[in-house]
């Protein structure tokens, strides 16, 4: 039920699972621009709670939010496949995809208009309480969720890890692989590398896309939802009649 491999529900699983690590580089790039609060990448919060704690209390709060989303978004993939056995089914988990895909129009509409224009928070610009914060605290909480759900549905891909919502370990990984490939020639670390290398490049260029093109967060969060639901369309894998 934990292991579930994209293999068996995805065509092309590999490029469909870079595309996906790309949605959540993008995701975690502009949530990080409106609201300096990442959403996939949860280690950076665990610091970003105390770091902001005593200084802007209210940013360091939608850390929290963003901790508390992601872990809710791993417990419900894990409690839909407990009781509906349909969900560990290759269509199953291709349905999942849609449940990331709306948590993230939820995040786009629960957030600032779609038509406004990019701009970052200023410290202390927003306050506990305000209805400003509570909208930025559930897009904040749904992007954190539909990231997790989406990093769950699919643990492996063949016969590697999928890494959908990490980014450090498989940079690390990469390196590590090369390192040992050029050193030892030895096969085995080449292909590992080859596995695995693909990983941080996707997430990267999705950050850097969501970066670097002035589009609002909103229709980021909008066009990744579509994106999702194109992949859990178009890679349908048919499943064996026999």
């Amino acid at each position: 039920m934990l292991e579930i491999n994209a293999d068996n529900a995805l065509s092309k699983p590999y490029l469909m699972i870079l595309l996906l690590a790309g949605i959540a580089g993008a995701m975690d790039a502009v949530d990080f621009r409106e609201y300096g609060v990442f959403t996939a990448n949860q280690a950076g919060n665990l610091v970003l709670v105390w770091e902001r704690l005593t200084t802007d209390p209210a940013l360091a709060l939608l850390s929290l939010f963003s901790l508390v989303g992601c872990a809710v978004g791993i417990v419900v993939v894990i409690l839909m496949r407990l009781w509906f056995p349909y969900f560990v089914q290759p269509s199953g988990s291709r349905s999942l995809l849609f449940v990331s895909a709306v948590l993230l129009i939820v995040t786009a509409l629960a957030g600032r208009n779609l038509a406004e224009p990019v701009r970052e928070l200023t410290a202390g610009e927003l306050e506990i309480g305000t209805e400003a914060w509570w909208a930025a605290a559930a897009s904040v909480s749904s992007s954190a969720m539909a990231l997790a759900v989406m990093g769950t549905i699919f643990v492996m891909v063949g016969s590697d890890r999928a890494h959908i919502i990490a980014g450090t370990g498989p940079f690390i990984d990469t390196v590590r692989y090369s390192v040992a490939s050029l050193l030892t020639r030895d096969q085995d670390w080449v292909q590992k590398f080859k596995a695995i290398v693909w990983f941080p490049i996707a997430w990267t260029l999705g950050a850097a896309v969501a970066s670097l093109i002035p589009v609002n967060r909103g229709a980021i969060a909008a066009l990744c939802a579509l994106t999702i639901c194109g992949i859990a369309v178009a890679s349908r894998r048919v499943e064996s009649t026999t």
